[in-house]
């Protein structure tokens, strides 16, 4: 196989990976927010009251609220560090298969800067000042259940004292 053959095949196996990497992400999304929306049609049918005023998007699937603070930017470290690996293996990889030096570090530094450019993201967005305001409102209490027709419109009147 000749150089280019090598490149052409390494990177149609990158981006093929990525697909399927993105794919099997995307439906494992859709299969959480299914089983969330389950649970809460299974609490309105057995009589439950879900709580009022809670914005599904914002929660994740066991109910904990969105990141905050510290926590904003993990998934930009981890991505970074990942990335700075996988662009140093294949530096290494390429430098070795092909025999080019050049060619290894051109591509390998490549993803190794992508991954140096997300932890500069991470180390940006873990000093920005924090919001002013709360994103979400705390829920509101609970409106009393409606009475039947028949029932009297004070149950604390006359008769009871």
């Amino acid at each position: 196989m000749r150089e280019e053959e090598v490149i052409v095949v390494v990177f149609g196996l990158i981006i093929f990976a990525g697909v399927v990497l993105m794919i099997a992400a995307m439906w494992t999304r859709r299969r959480m927010r299914e089983m969330t929306h389950r649970e809460r049609l299974a609490m309105i049918d057995r009589g439950l009251i879900p709580p009022p005023g809670v914005d599904a998007l914002r929660f994740d699937a066991v109910g904990r609220p969105p990141h905050s603070g510290e926590e904003r930017g993990v998934r930009f470290r981890t991505a970074g560090v990942l990335m700075i690996g996988f662009g140093l293996g294949l530096a290494v990889l390429i430098t070795f298969v092909a025999g080019s030096l050049d060619l290894g570090i051109g591509i390998g530094g490549a993803w190794a800067v992508l991954g140096g450019a997300s932890l500069l993201n991470y180390f940006l967005m873990s000093r920005a000042p924090e919001e002013p305001f709360p994103r979400w409102t705390p829920p509101a209490r609970a409106a009393a259940p409606p009475r039947s027709p028949d029932s009297p419109a004070d149950p604390d009147g006359p008769t009871s004292r």
